[in-house]
């Protein structure tokens, strides 16, 4: 049989284009960025924080040669820093704003402000329909996992990255996402992507688990050398995941990080994060002379995947469950300390109001306004915790209890799935069972034990436990 066969080169690449004299050398980084771009024959290209138009545009027209389709995702407060670049055509983009992404009071960190999500696009390659998907979670600010205020968050990003692929992409002949997750394999976020979804991460397939470090590594000009105390070879949290859609088989080629540790003739890398390109190989079998003869129906198919390894699958499930119920522990406590909070400004508010009488006019007068300040504040203090309390505190319970429910609807549909799973025995021994025997009457583990005590605990025949009218033999 002849085959449809086409290689895709992808990479993905956080570019660290903060503003405000953040991100060092960001202007001539992005330059050389564009520069080193327009030099490689990558099909795909996904860069995450290019939070400047003006970045991206100068990119752009760096890459017009090689990638002359892209997409800047200017979503969000200050936008989402995510784009995609292309050889072809793109021909559909959306963007899905996650769920929950931080909190606005903590400025310094910044993420409630940007637009983090999923990016998406379509092309089509070759003659292949590829999905194409690009994320930048929310940044971990402490790895102790017991003071990670923003763990919850990441498992809500994980979840909803997972849902959107694998209820959008069933019929796409590849799926790709990579970006910026922020988590490392050992992570329950990226756990979630990756077996719920489920997903192949090109750096294992290709390298196997070892290595493939691409923040705070040692060789990069950007890393303090306090971050490599914790992790002396750096983490692994920018990824290349993919997966192939029906009668369509993928594998990866090669996976690298392919970036020098310095831009070429300068002192400095060209980002804080390293690049992570992918070399993937699809292939179709060419129709015969019956075209449906062989074919998996999109049926099928989604319930084949959604059976891969599913004790991971459901270990990982309630791993994510555990730290959401644990994110909602902590809103009932942050709703206390923000309700204890708006009583002492509420106290100490009535206190200013307390008459006072001085002698000096001067003095009054000063006094005066130094308590119309302090109420000033209190009053921007109070609406700050009552709107803190009350709507964002409310909106954070709904999304958790939102991919709570989410979860336990996986859970359950997994649990239901491993019952109705076809257990293997051999050689038509269910006649061996008692011809007394109403099969009927038997519960599901009396059915399956019966038939397997039959069987001599064999492996051939299949039977679909709780169905009793659906038992098939092999021979």
């Amino acid at each position: 049989m002849s085959l449809h066969e086409a290689e895709i080169n992808v990479l993905t690449l956080n570019c660290w284009g903060l503003g405000l004299g953040i991100s060092k050398n960001r202007n001539e980084r992005m330059e050389d960025i564009g520069e080193y771009l327009a030099g490689q024959d990558y099909d795909i290209v996904l860069l995450q924080e290019v939070w400047k138009r003006e970045n991206f545009s100068t990119i752009r027209s760096l890459v017009s040669s090689k990638l002359p389709h892209s997409h800047f995702f200017d979503n969000g407060i200050i936008g989402t820093g995510t784009c995609i670049f292309s050889k072809v055509r793109i021909c559909d983009v959306t963007f899905h704003h996650f769920g929950l992404n931080g909190y606005p009071h903590r400025l310094a960190h910044g993420d409630w402000y940007g637009g983090k999500g999923l990016g998406v696009g379509q092309i089509d390659f070759k003659g292949f329909n590829i999905h194409i998907f690009t994320s930048h979670y929310h940044a971990t600010y402490n790895y102790n996992p017991l003071k990670d205020i923003y763990l919850g968050h990441r498992i809500i990003h994980g979840v909803e990255s997972a849902q959107w692929i694998k209820l959008s992409s069933s019929s796409a002949d590849l799926t790709i996402y990579a970006g910026d997750f922020n988590t490392e394999p050992k992570d329950i976020p990226y756990q979630i992507v990756r077996y719920v979804t489920p997903l192949y991460d090109a750096w294992i397939e290709a390298n196997g688990p070892e290595g493939g470090e691409t923040s705070e590594t040692p060789s990069n000009s950007y890393t303090p050398r306090c971050a490599l105390r914790e992790s002396p070879n750096g983490k692994r949290i920018d990824y290349v995941l993919y997966t192939s859609g029906p009668n369509i088989h993928a594998e990866t080629v090669s996976c690298c990080l392919p970036l020098p540790d310095r831009v070429p003739g300068k002192s400095f890398s060209y980002s804080d994060h390293e690049g992570v390109s992918a070399k993937i190989r699809i292939s179709r079998p060419e129709p015969g002379p019956d075209p449906g003869l062989g074919q998996l129906l999109i049926r099928d198919f989604v319930r084949h995947q959604s059976m891969r390894e599913i004790d991971m699958k459901r270990t990982v499930v309630q791993q994510g469950k555990e730290i959401l119920e644990h994110s909602l522990r902590q809103t009932r406590f942050a709703k206390a300390m923000y309700l204890l909070g708006g009583i002492l400004c509420l106290l100490v508010l009535a206190i200013t109001f307390i008459p006072h009488q001085l002698d000096s006019v001067a003095l009054s007068t000063v006094l005066d306004l130094g308590f119309f300040f302090v109420r000033l504040c209190l009053i921007i203090v109070l609406s700050y915790l009552f709107l803190m309390g009350s709507l964002f505190l409310r909106r954070e319970r709904h999304a958790l209890r939102s991919t709570l429910a989410t979860l336990d609807c996986i859970l359950e549909n997994h649990t239901l799935s491993a019952l109705n799973s076809p257990t293997k025995l051999s050689n038509g021994d269910l006649t061996k069972l008692s011809p007394n025997t109403d099969l009927t009457k038997l519960s599901n583990a009396d059915l399956e034990s019966s038939i397997m005590e039959a069987a001599g605990g064999g492996s051939g025949c299949k039977v679909n436990q709780g169905l009793t009218d659906s038992v098939e033999f092999e021979t």
